[in-house]
């Protein structure tokens, strides 16, 4: 699988005439080698990738070298010098590189300033946007199939969990509870960390989980996603314990009716814009738009949060082949609020939903 990556990014390195591409965006290292060490944000990497028409390089520290040629067999594993430009300038003045392409939201200053110092004029330093993140964009089968185990682990994890709440119970002991049943459940680990929002809690979309009881009558709202393989799930269900109130009801079943209006109406070819038109439109005609602050949806694979996205200010068009999820939702500040989120693939006729997680009917 890694060789047809590798052998997609090169040609686009041919059309914008790159010599070589330096990767150092960690998903993006991870999505064209299999390497999987972690990075500690900002300044200490776990290594990049050197890309050439001929030659692929994994350079990293003594530490993991020995994981990076367990793991990134297509590459040749360098050890890192003291400092990263001059292991760099070894190899670019080895293969006579003079553009060399570098992904510069995930760059830092002191590494583009320590190549530059390194290099002088004799290399140009060549952004590349997204580049790498497009090629990730459209699914592979083999990558949907690992998306897949994470979405039925997660939901598995859920439909356990969900059928124990009781409402003296904490947002943190249930946050608990979630993570376990995703690790004893096969997830090689959480795709980010777990959300129970209680009551008024509930009006912020990623509240961390604290000693707030679950209490009845108002939404929890549990957020949650297994990673397996380096491939995540995204999964959000909103409960309610006890009697629901009248307008608990009500954001719930608009919520409901959003989902399900774009899981039957969304095709590929629609915009973002027009995808997020189709759940906006749903909530704003109950009287609850003024609290839907987030767009409709983003893609899941590698990273929780990456391409497409589905929101109002979202042109481009949604591709058949790409993950999207589902996740309208309503934040009144001061009361609480919900939110509902199925992960799903983009097809030619409308949209696989991969989520079988229940949904409470109310």
């Amino acid at each position: 699988m890694k060789g047809q990556q590798l052998t997609a990014l090169r040609a686009q390195m041919r059309e914008r005439d790159l010599d070589a591409l330096l990767i150092t965006h960690p998903s993006n290292r991870f999505y064209l080698s299999g390497y999987t060490a972690t990075d500690i944000a900002p300044n200490e990497s776990a290594g990049c990738l050197l890309l050439g028409p001929d030659s692929a390089y994994l350079i990293t520290s003594g530490t993991n070298e020995n994981q990076a040629r367990a793991q990134a067999t297509e590459f040749e594993v360098v050890r890192r010098e003291h400092k990263l430009p001059e292991t760099l300038k070894t190899l670019l003045e080895r293969h006579g590189v003079r553009r060399l392409g570098f992904e510069e939201e995930a760059t830092l200053v002191s590494l583009h300033r320590g190549i530059g110092e390194a290099m002088g004029e004799a290399v140009e330093l060549v952004p590349i946007g997204e580049l790498v993140s497009e090629l990730r964009l459209i699914k592979t089968e083999a990558e949907l199939a690992l998306i897949e185990r994470a979405v039925a682990i997660t939901d598995a994890a859920y439909e356990a969990v969900a059928a124990t709440l009781r409402p003296e119970q904490t947002e943190r002991a249930v946050a608990w509870t979630i993570e376990r049943a995703l690790r004893e459940g096969g997830a090689d680990a959480l795709a980010f960390p777990v959300i129970v929002a209680a009551g008024e809690n509930g009006a912020y979309a990623h509240h961390e989980p604290g000693d707030t009881p679950l209490g009845e009558g108002l939404p929890i709202t549990i957020d949650m996603g297994a990673q397996v393989s380096g491939y995540a799930a995204d999964l959000t269900r909103t409960l309610i314990l006890g009697e629901p109130t009248a307008r608990a009801r009500e954001v719930y079943r608009t919520l409901q009716r959003a989902v399900d209006t774009v899981e039957e109406r969304l095709r590929a070819g629609m915009t973002g814009a027009e995808a997020d038109a189709l759940a906006r439109d749903v909530i704003a005609e109950a009287g609850f738009g003024e609290y839907f602050g987030h767009g409709l949806g983003h893609g899941v694979g590698v990273r929780t949060h990456e391409a497409p996205s589905a929101a109002k200010e979202i042109e481009a068009p949604l591709l058949a082949g790409a993950t999207l999820t589902i996740e309208p939702g309503i934040y009144m500040p001061g009361w609480g609020g919900a939110r509902i989120e199925d992960l799903v693939v983009i097809e030619e006729g409308g949209v696989r939903v991969l989520s079988r997680a229940s949904k409470q009917q109310l």
